[in-house]
């Protein structure tokens, strides 16, 4: 993952630096190795003469930071038809496809990409920010300067800045209503969100949508569909064969979308990198518990390979709370993500491998989509004899009743509203434009970055993103199968054990047993000593209570219960709260307001 930081002031940066109050950068493996700076912008990153340049064009002076992947390099060099044999770096190429398209050109990318264009005669700085979130882009605004980075801790970390606390926000992650993708814990720091690009000029900040998915009629056979799927995820897992990395890894958790990423690549890669799968199996736990964590008979299906390095940890070593100083140190803020020990896990051994590019099947679930909308949809358009019919095929195959599947899926999320005014498309795109994803991105990319490896998200793809909101709904869900279309593109290259699974891992027992056998001093201790910032938001008495009963029977709050979620939200938020540094100057009940601008 790329890391940088950079301060732009047109009034000139009079002898400015960043100087940063932590020593993390001293720590990772890709801290700051490049540097540029002139009168009015200085620059720090751990990229290449690739990433960042200074151009005289079209009258302009222009200094541009990028990152784009090879595959979207060799999209954008054919579209703007540029000689494949000319040697043009990442950073002039982008500012081609700028001045041709402008800022829709960014649409052409399919997968994660930053692009800073600094325009230092009209004194405008423009960051644009991929359409997903992969990539992502902080801001802050001080004084007469703009200050831009990779990540929240950059920021946050500079030095001689003083910061209030954002207690909408905290309010909002405790009780589990964090849906902004802009906002930070820090009132005076945001993020440019997906598919969006900010716009700083004459002091102002303007965030401006440059696009957004787009919805229609798919007129295509259900085979053709199938087929178009097949080839998208054919290509969303393409490495190029110029790709610096010789060893490609896995996280392989043994589910669908982990094994479909693995088992493409292996099946349709045209170069010799070595393939390294990192799996992590639950094989000690409880003969009670086991079957309902441990995935290892699926892993084993796909690591069997003789081409396959495969390694495999033991998940009950590892919990994200007994390591919560660790993980504040590399995020900067509160975050809520119960089972980070796993990438961070598999990203440590990988480093261990000198494996420095990982693949991850992450929300593949979301974006082919279960196809449970569907039976939304034929609800609310009273087409319910259809609905009766998945309904009684969907019970049969999952074992579930009847009455359990109709409250699930439609009595809950009941509305009077939605009736005749429901779209399982637009209700497939309300789930994938969620904050939630973007998040989760950021939260491992930065584990990532830490030990100097890149991440790809093949089921983030834009083009695939795009077709899965588009296949028709009933392709989603057919004959009792949740993501029917998915389990025909994939027959054939994931094995049929895995293809044909109903049934998925609870790490909810794994993340209670932790609680209560290694987290237990950690949580006693939070409990007991609230920071003053967070009494107000909690009721202490009642998550104190709950989790004395939870230490009696892990178990019981393992499905369907809040409570581990409280708790773990409760003791990442008061020990980040307790270890701030002194230059919050002073607690604010209130969000900065960032107005969004539709793209002219």
């Amino acid at each position: 993952m790329i890391n940088f930081i950079a301060c732009i002031d047109f009034k000139g940066l009079k002898g400015k630096n960043i100087y940063f109050e932590s020593k993390y950068h001293d720590q990772t493996k890709q801290g700051f190795t490049q540097s540029y700076n002139n009168d009015y912008v200085l620059f720090r990153h751990n990229g290449s003469d690739e990433n960042l340049d200074l151009f005289t064009k079209k009258d302009g002076k222009f200094l541009v930071f990028t990152k784009i992947f090879e595959e979207d390099k060799i999209t954008l060099i054919k579209k703007l038809g540029i000689n494949e044999n000319v040697n043009i770096k990442d950073s002039e190429l982008m500012l081609e496809l700028y001045f041709k398209f402008g800022a829709a050109g960014m649409k052409c990318l399919s997968n994660g990409f930053i692009f800073i264009l600094i325009d230092l005669i009209k004194e405008n700085v423009m960051a644009f920010r991929d359409h997903i979130g992969i990539k992502n882009i902080c801001y802050l605004h001080s004084g007469n300067s703009i200050y831009l980075s990779s990540s929240f801790r950059n920021l946050f970390n500079v030095n001689n800045k003083n910061f209030s606390l954002n207690l909408d926000k905290m309010d909002n992650f405790l009780n589990f209503k964090d849906s902004s993708n802009t906002n930070t814990f820090i009132n005076e720091i945001n993020k440019v969100p997906p598919s969006h690009f900010i716009e700083y000029h004459q002091d102002q900040i303007k965030v401006i949508q440059y696009s957004e998915y787009r919805l229609e009629d798919n007129l295509a056979t259900a085979n053709d569909q199938i087929n178009g799927l097949k080839h998208l995820l054919k290509k969303s897992v393409y490495i190029d064969k110029s790709c610096k990395y010789s060893k490609i890894g896995f996280t392989m958790s043994g589910g669908i979308d982990s094994s479909t990423v693995i088992s493409f690549f292996r099946e349709f890669k045209d170069s010799a990198h070595k393939i390294f799968s990192f799996s992590a199996q639950y094989k000690h736990l409880d003969k009670k518990i086991l079957n309902l964590i441990d995935e290892s008979e699926y892993q084993n299906e796909i690591n069997k390979s003789t081409d396959i390095y495969d390694t495999s940890f033991d998940g009950q070593d590892e919990s994200t709370l007994s390591k919560l100083d660790f993980y504040l140190e590399v995020i900067g803020q509160p975050f809520f993500f119960p089972n980070l020990y796993l990438p961070n896990k598999a990203f440590s051994l990988a480093s261990e491998k000198d494996v420095y590019l990982m693949m991850n099947g992450n929300d593949g679930d979301t974006v082919v989509s279960h196809g449970y909308e569907y039976f939304q949809e034929l609800f609310y358009n009273l087409r319910w004899i259809k609905l009766l019919k998945e309904i009684d095929v969907t019970s049969r195959l999952r074992k579930q009743s009847r009455r359990f599947i109709f409250k699930r899926i439609i009595l809950n999320s009941f509305s009077l509203s939605n009736f005749f005014n429901f779209s399982a498309k637009k209700k497939h795109l309300d789930v994938i434009c969620s904050s939630n994803h973007t998040k989760a991105i950021e939260i491992q990319g930065l584990l990532a970055s830490y030990y100097g490896i890149e991440e790809r998200y093949p089921f983030y793809n834009r083009e695939l993103i795009e077709y899965c909101l588009n296949v028709t709904p009933d392709l989603k869900n057919k004959h009792g199968q949740a993501r029917y279309i998915l389990k025909e593109a994939i027959k054939g290259i994931v094995p049929e054990k895995i293809r044909k699974r109903v049934t998925k891992a609870n790490l909810g027992h794994a993340l209670c047993l932790s609680f209560v056998v290694k987290d237990n001093e950690l949580i006693n201790a939070q409990l007991s000593k609230p920071n003053p910032a967070i009494r107000e938001l909690i009721d202490l008495e009642d998550l104190r209570s709950s989790w004395e009963n939870m230490k009696v029977d892990p178990r019981k709050y393992a499905t369907n219960s809040l409570v581990p979620s409280r708790i773990f939200a409760y003791v990442v938020l008061n020990r980040w709260l307790d270890s701030l540094p002194l230059k919050l100057k002073k607690l604010e009940n209130k969000t900065q307001n960032v107005y969004l601008h539709p793209y002219e």
